[in-house]
């Protein structure tokens, strides 16, 4: 039986060498890139973050990366982008701003590469053939006009899809609209349809730092000094799970996408080259692990709440913390994303437009997705606590160097 290769590296000094040995390992990219290859560099710059915080690729991982792909002179190499939810505003918060503050636009000037802002790109309807939640999705030109992909996400676990990899890190290729569709058709399956239609066709992982829990920085970053590849990005993002202490078959999008035939999620078919994962296994921590042990007596329900409103609302919770006001918070409940028919709650908030059912039972914040100066205002309103305190606190913290990397992030 033909087995998926995925290579799992660690990183030294050099973090070029170590790109190298993790893409040789992993069979390297011979009848993949020629001089005819349009190729499309496509790093995880989800939010505005620096490199090193864990939260994006680390720019140094995508200029290795890049560096080794112009050696081989295919016919055109882009890096392109489609930031997270609310990453859509020119001139005021878009992708190009995430990409300059993540080093990655510098790298690409000194390498003399353009880079792309794919949410505000063109865009084509695709139809996805055997789909399983979203039958049509909006693709950038871009993306559709190259003819080999690179996938380079970082090591996160997610609130929604328990890790954010290769296959995850392909929403980068949607607009914002597109984006919030996976989470209102059920997030696992929609990634599942994306990459039948756009599959990459190479993934190096960035495992230098990443994040676990809520991705509060600096708090949940982890350092496993990892990098990764792999020609099968369902594989790639089965080993890097088993590396985080997450349950393969409890990651139901690894599992829709074998199904579809997407690539190898089951370990037994999988052939891992460089470190054995029981020599680097670090488990991460779960996000709704983390709410419970900093936020005891919070209850928040957003089975079908998209990265917008989910990071929005953790960046009030961090200001809620830092303010010592966690207390206050006990027993409200938060909404997000799609709203129950019967909330049984006494003290509750509902945050953004998927919830605004809620509108008028209880207290609601409007906006897709509604800012993180709104949620705070209207959860310190319903918990009595001192807005102002809350407001200096998160002022003093964007004044500090961790205040810089988080700010307007996640």
């Amino acid at each position: 039986m033909e087995k998926s290769v995925v290579s799992v590296v660690r990183v030294g000094a050099d973090v070029e060498s170590a790109v190298r040995r993790a893409i040789e390992l992993a069979g390297g990219l011979d009848g993949l890139i020629g001089p005819e290859s349009r190729v499309l560099i496509k790093p995880n710059i989800c939010s505005r973050d620096r490199s090193g915080t864990g939260k994006i690729t680390d720019a140094r991982i995508t200029g290795a990366v890049t560096k080794i792909i112009l050696e081989r002179k295919p016919s055109r190499v882009v890096i392109g982008e489609g930031s997270a939810v609310g990453y859509d505003f020119p001139d005021l918060q878009d992708t190009m701003m995430a990409l300059e503050e993540s080093g990655t636009k510098a790298e690409a000037e000194r390498l003399g590469v353009p880079v792309v802002d794919l949410n505000r790109d063109s865009h084509r309807e695709v139809e996805i053939p055997g789909a399983l939640a979203m039958k049509t999705v909006k693709i950038a030109s871009t993306v559709l006009e190259s003819d080999v992909i690179i996938s380079i996400p970082v090591m996160k676990t997610h609130i929604r899809s328990a890790i954010t990899l290769s296959l995850k890190n392909m929403k980068g290729v949607m607009p914002g609209g597109e984006k919030r569709k996976t989470h209102q058709l059920g997030l696992e399956l929609a990634i599942a349809d994306l990459n039948t239609a756009v599959k990459p066709h190479f993934t190096v992982v960035d495992g230098l730092v990443g994040m676990e829990g809520l991705w509060e920085y600096p708090d949940d970053c982890v350092r496993p000094g990892l990098v990764g590849a792999s020609r099968d990005p369902v594989a790639l993002d089965s080993v890097f799970a088993r590396i985080m202490g997450v349950e393969v078959r409890e990651v139901m999008h690894l599992q829709y996408c074998q199904e579809k035939g997407l690539g190898i999620a089951d370990p037994e078919r999988i052939e891992v080259c460089g470190e054995a994962i029981s020599e680097v296994r670090r488990p991460f921590r779960p996000a709704f692990e983390a709410v419970k042990s900093r936020y005891p007596g919070l209850a928040v329900l957003g089975e079908k709440a998209c990265t917008g409103c989910t990071n929005e609302f953790i960046s009030t919770l961090i200001y809620i913390r830092l303010a010592q006001q966690v207390d206050r918070l006990s027993g409200l409940t938060v909404v997000l994303g799609e709203a129950p028919e019967v909330l049984p709650a006494e003290k509750a908030v509902a945050i953004g437009k998927c919830a605004q059912r809620l509108e008028g039972r209880f207290p609601f914040v409007p906006g897709c997705p509604p800012g993180v100066d709104e949620i705070t205002r209207k959860v310190c309103e319903v918990c009595h606590i001192d807005i102002r305190l809350v407001l200096q606190k998160r002022e003093e913290l964007h004044r500090t160097i961790a205040g810089k990397a988080m700010r307007e992030s996640i």
